[in-house]
């Protein structure tokens, strides 16, 4: 997608979900109190400065090097142009234009995936070189890395790194054999997977994932799901009572004969327009991201939304910046790094997105009303109730099931 079609974008930013969205695998953080501290929306941002991990990212070799201070912004000799590989709508179109007139940035190219398998699978069919940065889920890092597909980010280039909470830069343990890996991202943001609802369609409890199989049959035919594997997955095996990132073959065909129960009465797996299915009443049920679906809550004839974040768990995810290898205009990479974790372009990515910042000093400078909201910032007991994932994508039966899954909705 090129600037031609940013008036499309416009005519749909209000009805469409901004979507991006999930895991962040809590085995590789430092601490979970720590964590619980960072994303607490009940926080000011003074008080998450004081409850948050004090110390930044260290620079010993194998730790995340990540500035430990502001510094003034470098300068860029910026290409005139920038390519962006991203999740679709996730992006503020204020701050694009911004970048563009501060950087002197003639082509704005926004190309979208729908699955962090979809940008793997370009990567690995000879799609290196295309582009600048992306926005995978913070747990594909290792695999690109590995694969030679981005490169370790010049921290002294981007001194507003520094302003992210080192618990979430840290998602590699420090002090773990994978802590290089730190050094390869800049986290975007971060939310959950939940349960999405018209209520006055919906007239069920529907405050587990239980519940929201029992229920299914009754709404047979509008109920839409995220086209996402493990995301779709969270929901049997955290019914079933099992952890998301199960690899059980017991556990994982108990999963599976919920999924075979559930296909017939799915509508559609939809990353992009779920909630557009659900402000039309096409759908009014789903499995979703916050993104899009709370911004319905907002308006008129569709205040009856309501996003969930179930009983018995689900999981919660972050997004992270990377830059690609052989990207094409580098240095306007970096500088969209840098610019996009300034506080207050920060703060409209959340106001607009309303996925929770990782940037504490944005924080104080996001909408009071998008802080205190549960569904955004998430209370510290739904988080409790929160598991991360691992990457278990390449797990041949659960690629297997889904696969299964995906081929037989709606029939």
């Amino acid at each position: 997608m090129t600037d031609r079609d940013l008036d499309a974008i416009v005519r749909r930013m209000h009805g469409s979900g901004f979507t991006r969205r999930r895991f962040l695998a809590g085995s590789a953080l430092a601490g979970t109190s720590a964590f619980l501290a960072a994303c607490s929306g009940s926080n000011s941002a003074a008080s998450a400065s004081a409850t948050a991990p004090s110390a930044a990212p260290s620079a010993e070799p194998g730790a995340s090097a990540a500035p430990s201070g502001s510094a003034a912004a470098p300068s860029y000799g910026t290409e005139g142009a920038l390519y962006m590989y991203n999740w679709a709508e996730y992006i503020d179109l204020g701050n694009i234009e911004e970048f563009k007139k501060r950087y002197n940035i003639g082509e704005f190219t926004y190309d979208v995936y729908d699955s962090n398998e979809q940008l793997l699978t370009k990567l690995q069919g000879g799609g290196t070189g295309l582009y600048d940065i992306g926005a995978p889920t913070v747990e594909f890092v290792k695999q690109m890395v590995d694969e030679g597909y981005i490169v370790e980010l010049p921290w002294d280039r981007i001194p507003n790194a520094a302003k992210v909470n080192p618990t979430f830069q840290n998602f590699y343990d420090p002090a773990g054999p994978d802590a290089k890996y730190n050094n390869y991202h800049l986290p975007k943001d971060w939310g959950t997977t939940g349960i999405g609802l018209r209520k006055k369609v919906v007239t069920d409890e529907v405050k587990t994932w239980k519940q929201f199989f029992e229920v299914a049959p009754k709404y047979s035919g509008k109920i839409v799901m995220v086209n996402s594997a493990g995301d779709v997955l969270t929901a049997p095996l955290k019914a079933l009572g099992y952890s998301l990132n199960s690899t059980d073959p017991a556990e994982l065909e108990e999963a599976r004969a919920l999924l075979k129960g559930i296909a017939p009465h799915v509508l559609a797996l939809d990353s992009n327009d779920y909630a557009d299915k659900l402000r039309t009443e096409e759908a009014v049920l789903g499995l979703v991201w916050t993104g899009g679906v709370v911004d319905l809550r907002d308006e008129e004839e569709t205040k009856d939304t309501e996003y969930l974040v179930p009983d018995d768990g689900t999981l919660y995810w972050m997004d992270t910046w990377v830059q690609f290898a052989d990207a094409p205009h580098p240095e306007a990479g970096l500088a969209w790094l840098n610019f996009i974790h300034e506080p207050d372009i920060q703060a409209v990515e959340t106001n607009t997105n309303r996925y929770a910042t990782p940037n504490d000093e944005a924080k104080a400078l996001v909408d009071p009303a998008i802080l205190a909201d549960p569904a955004v910032f998430v209370t510290d007991e739904a988080f409790a109730r929160l598991e991360g994932a691992q990457n278990v994508s390449t797990d041949p039966l659960r690629a297997e099931i889904w696969e299964e899954f995906s081929a037989s909705i709606g029939g």
